[in-house]
């Protein structure tokens, strides 16, 4: 986790006080855990895609486009150059797809290309359309969504570990925002429809590659400062992301008298251990700043702490 850049420096003052700290935002990268683990760093790759006896034209567009934006998305993730992970395709005859009950058949693809990590797209879907009613009309015209039901199934194999890793059953909603006439009781499939299916499959591609890995998130941090010497410095530190140096002045900062100003540098040792990984810590600093003055902005932070908490439990 790190600071990266700072947005603006907001003089605000706390309780109406001319003698309270300002509060500076900063952005920060937080590091979030990956919701579908898999190393694909350093692997060779590629994504399968199924051959069918029978298949609509619209599906068949669906699943390649899918299909390329995995691997294009896979090529970006890992740190490879475009085109890195290919696309191929394998005729299935009678093999049953979205089982787990098939990995000598799949390792059979897996020697045949010399790839150790196989993306099986088994499917990619799009349901019936239906409409669903908004509450808002404007110049004899009401407002509705036409909507379309995104299924995809994806199984990965890895084939140093000779195993699934993962199944993975995809369902999203494509949507558009549709106005009509106000008496007009049904609603027309944009022309649009089937290139907005089309980006939506490889958006949909691109968002799942992005699961396998930790990703990074751009969030706001408070920091306190007072018109003091050893708040500036302290800020200064921070700033050049010298967090050891920035907590041995608040540390000494805590040991004042001024309620106001401890809960502040208690907070601010609490991003401070954040930022260095350390969530426990954190948390204990944060508990001080609130015993020792409630800041509105301790009792977000702790929300925030505890979900991130929570995240790192789950993964």
């Amino acid at each position: 986790m790190k600071a990266i850049r700072i947005t603006g420096f907001l003089a605000v003052l706390l309780l109406l006080s001319s003698c309270g700290p300002l509060i500076n935002i900063m952005e920060v990268d937080v590091k979030l855990p990956a919701t579908r683990p898999i190393n694909i760093l350093g692997r060779e790759m590629a994504v399968f895609t199924p051959q069918y006896d029978s298949v609509s034209v619209s599906d068949s567009v669906l699943l390649q486009k899918f299909s390329q934006s995995l691997a294009d998305a896979l090529s970006a993730e890992a740190y490879l150059s475009p085109g890195s992970v290919p696309v191929y395709a394998h005729y299935t005859g009678s093999e049953a797809l979205g089982t787990l009950e098939q990995p000598d058949y799949v390792h059979r693809l897996a020697l045949e290309t010399g790839t150790n990590l196989v993306f099986m797209v088994d499917s990619v879907k799009i349901g019936g359309f239906f409409t669903k009613n908004v509450s808002m009309v404007a110049d004899d015209y009401k407002m509705q969504y036409l909507m379309a039901p995104f299924t995809a199934v994806v199984r990965v194999y890895d084939a140093e570990k000779v195993q699934f890793v993962k199944y993975i059953p995809l369902r999203d909603t494509v949507a558009w925002e549709v106005w009509i006439p106000a008496e007009n009781e049904t609603v027309s499939i944009p022309s649009s429809a089937l290139q907005d299916l089309q980006r939506a499959s490889e958006y949909f591609a691109k968002e799942l590659a992005g699961t396998f890995l930790d990703q990074w998130e751009t969030q706001d941090r408070v920091i306190f400062v007072y018109e003091k010497r050893e708040w500036n410095l302290a800020y200064d530190h921070a700033l050049a992301f010298a967090w050891d140096e920035a907590m041995k002045i608040w540390m000494e900062l805590v040991k004042g008298t001024n309620a106001k100003e401890v809960a502040c540098a208690a907070f601010n040792m609490a991003l401070a251990c954040e930022m260095q990984g350390n969530f426990e810590l954190a948390g204990k600093w944060l508990d001080l700043s609130q015993k020792t003055f409630d800041l509105p902005e301790a009792r977000y932070y702790r929300e925030l702490l505890q979900e991130q908490k929570k995240q790192k439990l789950l993964f």
